[in-house]
């Protein structure tokens, strides 16, 4: 069974005292810490062996000199790197002789000293959930046949949110890289659009999105056009008042083989209904 749930995610319009009654747990607390910290533990190993020549070594510095000869010469670079880099202290939490999970004030917080350095991350449940979230669309990344534009502002989005749940961090440069989200996707969900209007001017291309679909907020739509026989997929959140400048529009070029034909699992994302004539609508 598949269910779709909200994510909830707390926010402080001002600062205030705690102020809620809630029932206290700390033995399931704890429980579901390790569990957590155990999924982004494996989230480390399968990144890792993802990035080439897996490590054999458990010792956290082992990780952090791969860490350190990570490619960062692309956007998905930069943020893989230091993905990596939060979760390997989750990695050392539960694998090094002085690594330590626990929870406080409702923070899953992950320790462990390492040669006099003292890694430690605090985070929220749902951040923590996002950083596995990240690491599985990043690993299946190259199998989509988005753009690497589109892939990195993806996960820029996922890793802005995860920033934002990360409360307290430290390690060997102390604080993590944060980075501009140029384009705000909505990670959340995606309306897709296989036969968009456009037309194509001296400088730039206008698509036709209509009165109601405007707000890239409430209509986070990715637009399917063929454009000089390849197939572009463009999220509105690229358009300015429905324009795209002609000169950005191969970075939304989609990775494809041939240029225009999408996997075959995409035809139960796109259909369409024949409509028989004196058959009423339902």
């Amino acid at each position: 069974m598949t269910v779709l749930l909200p994510e909830y995610r707390q926010i402080e319009l001002y600062s205030k005292k705690k102020s809620l009654a809630i029932a206290e747990d700390a033995e399931a607390e704890r429980a579901e810490a390790t569990r957590t910290c155990a999924v982004l533990s494996d989230a480390f190993g399968a990144l890792d062996a993802a990035l080439g020549d897996p490590l054999d070594d458990p010792d956290p510095m082992a990780a952090w000199r791969k860490y350190q000869r990570l490619d960062r010469t692309s956007a998905v670079g930069k943020l893989t790197a230091e993905a990596y880099r939060a979760l390997r202290v989750f990695r050392a939490a539960l694998s090094h002789e002085t690594g330590r999970v626990e929870t406080r004030n409702g923070l899953i917080k992950a320790t462990a000293t390492v040669e006099q350095t003292a890694l430690s991350i605090r985070i929220t449940k749902i951040g923590a959930d996002l950083l596995d979230s990240f690491v599985a669309y990043r690993l299946g990344i190259d199998r989509l046949p988005y753009s690497e534009t589109y892939g990195a502002a993806m996960l820029c989005r996922y890793w802005s949110d995860i920033s934002d749940e990360i409360r307290w961090y430290y390690d060997e440069d102390r604080v993590l890289f944060q980075f501009r989200d140029e384009f705000g996707l909505n990670r959340h969900f995606r309306f897709e659009c296989d036969n968009p209007r456009f037309s194509v001017g001296t400088d730039h291309i206008r698509f036709d999105l209509g009165e109601i679909y405007t707000d890239p907020l409430r209509y986070p739509i990715d637009l399917y056009a063929v454009i000089n026989t390849q197939l572009h997929i463009v999220p509105v959140e690229a358009l300015s008042a429905g324009k795209l400048a002609l000169d950005q529009l191969p970075r939304w070029q989609a990775r494809l083989s041939d240029g225009l034909t999408l996997p075959a699992s995409y035809r139960l994302r796109f259909t369409r209904e024949v409509m028989a004539q004196g058959l009423p609508m339902t």
